[in-house]
Parts: structure tokens; C-alpha cells; sequence
């Protein structure tokens, strides 16, 4: 199926997951339902096969009415355009056997945890009737994002289906035999007992990190399984729980009768296995069995009477008869060794898992499969040992041909990367650069004028080293402005000062200057009526000085009314000056200009009264000028938010 298929018209293909001996798996989104799910579709050479069909059809009805936390469900099943599927729950995380080879050794408790899982979704199985008969850690998907950890059990019902078909491929076991019970290997139907069996590897395997036995040939283990007994866990590890070892070799037993007679009773012997009270208990030894089906001798015939029997001469055949019947069966032994041939080519084979094996490894593992190696081609893999292989084209778990050709994509070690000079770029340029390569990055930062903020100005790797860039540290130190403490200056008392020469002390003094008018009868015209800041108070350079020049006496008011306008307003406008003492705190974590506000007098709330830059926490001492009975305000501003506000009364 495509991408972008929709099947059904509901779920959308977005790509391939993997392909079995009867199903391809695809990832897809479900457009109603709007989540990911994994479709399994009858593989299209299978499609024809009414048996397996039926049995496709069959099992994955019965398997959807389980519904189990440890059990990947199946969701909804349905025929597009005559190819059946499946629906399933998505697991995004990888099967057991991987977790298994990138988290081992496993702590005890979490491996019990693990089989307790697995347990309790097979126990509920076989109350449904339900036999999985290929349970194997490549069935068991593991969710790494719960925590504990969940893992869920694939393919119930499945492999009964394949089965059916499997004795007419060669090597179809090859996967399934290390986890297979002597019973089913002996060609007996599997039961609850064989899934118990199953069980048993997986434990081993989880606390070994490999399989009790291993074979170049699938007919090579699994007559280590019928004949050989259980290698010794505690050899392996000292400091397994006699307990724990107890459940793999009971569920092991070569005696079905002499194992847990259901899943759920191993699950009850696991939830004790690490109590302190147990830690004393005895070795559990299966009771040895005959094997009823090894060759026996059998008795010597009576040949009494053959002795006293008169011996019958047969006729001797002619010479030409001879000849005759030579030619007879040449032709038919020629036609039946083409027949063979013919089957044997037909045959499939799965591609084996070649990861990380070394080139003759792999040979053997795929001689043993039936498959011959093509083409190797070498690239540079920074997790893979040089000379062990990548992976195999096609991948593993693909079916072919017998006798076909498996590329295999060797390592060359780890790719080394020669650093470039760093010093003087702007990191926003270089950065996704170096994260693509797989570097882990600090980043310092150093106020210094003698770059631009954002270039970096040292990198802990020199320019020209080579490198390994897989999850290498490198801290690079970027450039940030220096802060420049301000300068300030004492705002000198302007009382007499004429316009002008207010002007010119402000741009001597570096101060931003805000003028107003106003009559006075008392201030000559021209001169300073006041200021603010007051005289003698310290501000940053570039604040703002703020005057009211005199525009003399009211021209509309009688000389009588313009003695008492100017007595009365001497009285009510009369401004004095008082102080405000704050503290602005310093902020470590962003920008630090602050911007004062003041509302007087002389002044409005709208308009600056004083900008500055902090490094640390700043005591500030405001001025207002304020009329009889007047109240001021003040607010404190950083990066447009109010940091600190409040009022005085005169």
C-alpha cells in the first residue's frame, strides 16, 4: 500500500512498519478518530488463499474481543477492495528484544514487572480461548513514556493462521524455534503449556540478554531444546534469586505436567519471587523423562521355522532387462530431482536480524537461511564498530526466495569531523549546523566590547581538530554587550538663569531639557521661575531637566487685579519640593533599562522623567514639585511592565 492510501476511507497510510509471514504492517493515521494507528493487510500473495483467509478473518474477530492494558487491541477489521486487515493499537516504542539489548543488564524488580505484564495479558488470552503459539520478545512492544514502564503483547491468534502454511517453507521456524516447546517441535499441537514453555525463554532472555540455545540451523535448536537441559543461570549470574531461577526452569520443564499448569499460576509464583522469606528456598530440578519417541531396539524375530524351511531360488533377472529397467527410472529420477528443485526455489526464507555482526557472522547466518551474500558497501557509522554490519538490503524480517542475494551495508567507524573556526560567526548562523552533526552544546556567555553581541568569541574545540560528533560537549562562549555603568552629574542650581543659558548648561551637562512657561508677576520675564530636578541632586547623564521660564506679568489683568492675581497665586501656586527614596530592584534573568515616571507639578505621567540602565539593586531618590494640598505619583517601568508605583502628598 502507498503513502497516502486511504483504506477502508478512513485510515490513512503514512508509511511501512514491517512485514510478516502473512501481514505487511503499516503505520497510519485514523482521519475520524484523528490518532495513529498500526493497519496489518493480508499479504497480497496470500490473498488467494481461501484457507487462510478465512483463518485471517477468523482470528483476528476472535482476538478483538479481548481488551487488556497489557495487550496490544485490535480496533477494527474490514476488507478494501479484497484485501482483508486488520486495526490495531500503535505502540510508539520498540519491541522487548531491543529494549532488552539497549537497557540489559535489567534490574531484577523491573524484569519481574515486565513478566508479570506479559503474564497477566497472556493469562487473559487463554481464559478467551486463546493461544498465542509464538510468543518471543519481537511480539512484545514496550512503552517507554509510562513510567513504570508498559508493555503490551502483538499478534494473538496470528500465528496459529501461519502455522498452517509454515510446513512448506524452509527455515520458516528459524525465529520462532528459540522460544518453540519440545512438544510442538515434536510436530504436537501447542497449548497453554507451550505458551508457558515461551514464557520461560522470555524470562531467561531478559536476564541473560540471550537465548538458552542457539544453532546455526533452526533443526539444531531445536534439538537442543528437546535434549538438552536449562544452562545454568547462576553461572551466568552469581546474584539471580534462587526464586526467580526456580520460575524459568519450571516453566522450562521438558514435561509439560511437570510445568506451571497455567500462566496465571507463574504469575502468582512471580509476585513472590523476591520476598527476603523466599530467599532460602531450594533449586527446583525437573524429574528426568524418557523420551518415548528416540529409537528403540527392538526384539529378534522368531526365525525357527524360516531355518527348517526349504530356501526358494528367485529367478535371475536377464542382463537386457537390467538394462531396461536402468532406463526406465533415469528419466524419472531426472524429473523428480527438477520437481525438487523447482519446490526448493519456490521455498521462502526470512532475512535474518545481521545487525552489528562482523562481515563472516553474517555469512553464516545467512548461509543458514538459505540466502547468499551480495554486494557489501561500506559508510561511516558513528554507533557501529568498524567491519560489523549496519544492515542488510533487504531489511530483516522480509521474506524472499530462497538462494537470493542479501546486501549488507558494512561500517567504516565513526565519521570524523574536522572543526571549522567558529571564533567571529554569528551562532544563529552556525548552530543548527552543528547540532545536525550531533554536537552537545553549552553556550556561555561574555560581556566584551570588542565583538558584536551574538558572535561567538571561543569554542572549546580548536578549529582543525577532528573529531567524533556524536553527543560530543562543545561549549562555545558567546559575545554580550558590556553594560556601562552611566555617568552621572549634580544638577546645578539655575535660579536667575536665563533661557539660554539653562540651554547651554543642559548640553554641557548632557541633560535632555523640557521647558514650559508661565506668568509671573514676581519672575522677570526670560529668567528660571523653576526646575526640577531640584539643585544639588545627582542624576544619570541624559536625563531630563525640566525648567518653567517666566513669561512676566498678565498683560489682560489691571495693575490693582495683577497685585492680587499675583498675591493670590504666590499663595496657592507657591510649589515645594519633596523626596521620594526608592530602591528598583535588579533583574538577573533580562534587560535592566528602567524608565521613571512622576506626575507633579511640573511634570506629567505620560512624559519620561528619568531613564537609566542598572546592574544591581538601585536606590533612586525622586523629586516632585507639588502645590498646597497637591499629591504626586510615581511609577517605575522595566521592559514596558511596572516593576514599582506609588504616591507622596506635600
Amino acid at each position: 500500500m502507498e503513502k497516502g492510501y486511504l483504506v477502508g476511507g478512513r485510515y490513512e497510510i503514512l508509511g511501512t512498519l514491517g512485514e510478516g509471514g502473512m501481514a505487511n504492517v503499516y503505520l497510519a493515521n485514523d482521519t475520524l478518530l484523528n490518532r495513529k494507528v498500526a493497519v496489518k493487510a493480508l499479504r497480497y500473495d496470500l490473498q488467494d488463499d481461501e484457507s487462510v483467509k478465512r483463518r485471517f478473518g477468523r482470528e483476528a474477530k476472535a482476538t478483538s474481543g479481548l481488551s487488556n492494558p497489557n495487550i496490544v487491541n485490535v480496533l477494527d477489521v474490514g476488507n478494501d477492495n479484497g484485501v482483508q486487515y486488520i486495526v490495531i493499537e500503535y505502540v510508539d516504542g520498540p519491541n522487548l528484544k531491543k529494549y532488552i539489548r539497549t537497557h540489559f543488564p535489567i534490574p531484577y524488580h523491573e524484569v519481574v514487572d515486565i513478566m508479570k505484564q506479559i503474564c497477566m495479558a497472556v493469562s487473559d488470552a487463554h481464559e478467551h480461548g486463546i493461544i498465542h503459539r509464538d510468543l518471543k520478545p519481537e511480539n512484545i512492544l514496550v512503552d517507554e513514556k509510562k513510567d513504570p514502564i508498559q508493555v503490551k503483547v502483538s499478534d494473538f491468534g496470528i500465528a496459529l493462521a501461519l502455522s498452517e502454511r509454515s510446513i512448506t517453507r524452509t527455515n520458516s521456524l528459524l525465529g520462532s524455534v528459540h522460544y518453540m516447546s519440545p512438544e510442538q517441535i515434536k510436530g504436537r499441537p501447542a497449548t497453554v503449556l507451550s505458551d508457558v514453555y515461551a514464557l520461560g525463554i522470555v524470562l531467561f532472555e531478559l536476564l541473560t540478554k540471550h537465548v538458552p540455545f542457539t544453532g546455526d540451523t533452526a533443526v539444531t535448536v531445536a534439538l537442543k531444546h528437546s535434549k538438552e537441559e536449562m544452562p545454568d543461570l547462576k553461572k551466568i549470574d552469581p546474584d539471580i534469586p534462587q526464586p526467580l531461577e526456580n520460575v524459568v526452569l519450571k516453566a522450562t520443564a521438558k514435561d509439560p505436567d511437570q510445568r506451571y499448569q497455567s500462566v496465571k499460576e507463574m504469575c502468582e509464583d512471580l509476585n513472590t519471587c523476591l520476598m527476603p522469606e523466599r530467599s532460602d528456598e531450594p533449586k527446583f530440578i525437573p524429574t528426568p523423562i524418557n523420551d518415548l519417541e528416540e529409537t528403540r531396539v527392538m526384539e529378534p524375530m522368531d526365525t525357527k521355522h524360516e531355518e527348517d524351511a526349504p530356501v526358494k531360488q528367485k529367478p535371475k533377472m536377464s542382463h537386457k532387462k537390467k538394462m531396461i529397467l536402468m532406463l526406465s527410472i533415469i528419466p524419472i529420477v531426472l524429473i523428480l530431482f527438477i520437481i525438487a528443485m523447482v519446490i526448493k526455489s519456490n521455498q521462502e526464507t526470512t532475512v535474518p536480524d545481521l545487525f552489528n555482526l562482523t562481515v563472516k557472522q553474517a555469512n553464516v547466518m545467512l548461509k543458514s537461511s538459505n540466502l547468499t551474500t551480495g554486494d557489501i558497501s561500506k559508510e561511516n557509522d558513528d554507533d557501529v564498530e568498524a567491519g560489523h554490519v549496519i544492515k542488510s538490503v533487504p531489511a530483516k524480517g522480509l521474506k524472499l526466495k530462497n538462494g537470493a542475494n542479501v546486501n549488507l551495508v558494512v561500517s567504516l567507524g565513526a565519521k570524523y569531523y574536522k572543526m571549522p573556526k567558529l571564533i567571529g560567526q554569528d551562532y544563529d548562523d552556525v548552530s543548527a549546523n552543528l547540532k545536525k552533526r550531533g554536537f552537545k552544546i553549552k553556550i556561555r556567555y561574555k560581556a566584551t566590547n570588542d565583538y558584536t553581541a551574538g558572535i561567538i568569541i571561543d569554542q572549546s574545540i580548536k578549529s582543525g581538530k577532528k573529531v567524533v560528533t556524536k553527543d560530543k560537549p562543545l561549549t562555545i562562549t558567546i559575545a554580550k554587550v558590556k553594560t556601562v555603568k552611566p555617568k552621572t552629574v549634580k544638577v546645578r542650581d539655575l535660579t536667575g538663569y536665563n533661557l539660554k543659558s539653562i540651554q547651554d548648561y543642559a548640553t554641557e551637562s548632557h541633560l535632555r531639557l523640557d521647558t514650559s512657561y508661565a506668568y509671573s508677576s514676581d519672575i522677570e520675564e526670560g529668567l528660571l521661575i523653576s526646575q526640577s530636578p531640584d539643585a544639588n541632586t545627582t542624576v544619570d547623564q541624559g536625563a531630563t531637566l525640566t525648567v518653567v521660564i517666566s513669561k512676566g506679568p498678565d498683560p489682560e489683568k489691571s495693575s490693582d487685579s495683577d497685585d492680587e492675581y499675583s498675591n493670590n497665586n504666590t499663595s496657592s501656586n507657591t510649589t515645594k519640593t519633596v523626596t521620594k527614596d526608592i530602591t528598583i530592584p535588579y533583574d538577573e534573568s533580562g534587560d535592566n533599562s528602567i524608565t521613571i515616571y512622576i506626575s507633579d507639578a511640573t511634570h506629567s505621567i505620560n512624559s519620561p522623567y528619568r531613564t537609566m540602565t542598572i546592574s544591581e539593586d538601585t536606590p533612586v531618590t525622586l523629586s516632585f514639585n507639588l502645590k498646597d494640598g497637591q499629591t504626586g505619583s510615581y511609577i517605575v517601568e522595566r521592559d514596558n511592565k511596572t516593576v514599582l508605583g506609588g504616591s507622596v502628598n506635600r
